[in-house]
């Protein structure tokens, strides 16, 4: 298996990885040098660094270095640590290179208008390929976006046709009404981005939540948006709450979530607008 086709497919699918790779050895021990092994986000693995408890340990590691995307270096001693011999080795010591395959991750920004404008310059400030869609072509192009990796705009159906955002894309949603921001999330929800928000009141978010429910999308849908979108700090105004979107996506991206306040906590009194939506659709 070439782990090098491996890593570019991992990456394509957003997924992230981690390379452990034997960067010295001494003694008996059991892959030579140089030896890889990529370790999937779901812990299976291709290629070997020898088997054993001792790879078993370095996938261990492995795992953890996806879930921080900080690199790291594991040292094993096998003569001092004999549980991690189990009778295939002899001894001896080796050290692992574990690095983080992390994937590109691109924001999908729907809405050109001010506050879209800020969060894209704000996305690509954080090293966040952007893509902005919008159905007034005055509010996505190149020259008021000329840094973003693409820009589409006219009839929501056309403007996403190209577009394929994978698990480690972000999805923001900021249109300039129910139906067009209605239209975007519903894209979103049939995408495997891992982030979406949508920005807007608690009236305006139980409403796109109920309509949806209606047209069949179920609970499990909603898991991933944020709405309404954004880190809970009083923000005012399009630069201050495009500080507390990106403050979210940061949050998401680290596995950070469960200790800030989003504001999706905070509305409709502890019920989150996603479930109270579904609980009047069914009612």
């Amino acid at each position: 298996m070439d782990i090098f086709k491996e890593i570019v497919r991992e990456r394509d699918a957003g997924r992230p990885s981690a390379l452990v790779s034997i960067i010295t050895q001494s003694g008996s021990t059991p892959s030579a040098t140089a030896a890889r092994m990529l370790v999937r986000a779901d812990g299976s693995i291709a290629g070997t660094v020898g088997g054993g408890a001792a790879e078993g340990r370095a996938i261990m590691v492995a795992r953890e270095v996806i879930a921080t995307g900080q690199s790291q270096m594991l040292a094993i001693d096998l003569h001092e640590n004999p549980t991690l011999d189990l009778g295939m080795i002899c001894g001896g010591h080796l050290q692992f290179h574990i690095e983080a395959i992390m994937p590109n991750r691109t924001v999908y920004i729907f809405g050109g208008g001010h506050v879209g404008f800020v969060t894209e310059q704000l996305c690509r400030t954080l090293g966040l390929e952007t893509v902005v869609i919008d159905d007034r072509p005055e509010f996505a192009n190149p020259e008021r976006f000329p840094a973003a990796v693409s820009t589409h705009a006219g009839p929501l159906s056309e403007a996403t046709a190209p577009l394929s955002p994978n698990a480690s894309s972000l999805v923001f949603i900021a249109m300039r009404g129910h139906a067009l921001d209605q239209e975007a999330l519903a894209w979103a929800l049939g995408t495997p981005a891992g982030y979406i928000g949508m920005i807007g009141s608690r009236r305006k978010v139980l409403t796109v939540c109920k309509n949806l429910t209606a047209m069949g999308f179920d609970a499990e849908a909603f898991a991933r948006v944020r709405a309404p979108v954004g880190l809970d700090i009083g923000a005012e105004g399009p630069e201050e709450i495009a500080v507390a979107v990106t403050a979210e996506m940061i949050a998401h991206i680290r596995g950070a979530a469960v200790r800030v306040r989003p504001l999706t906590r905070i509305m409709g009194e502890g019920e989150q607008p996603k479930e109270a939506a579904l609980r009047a659709a069914a009612g």
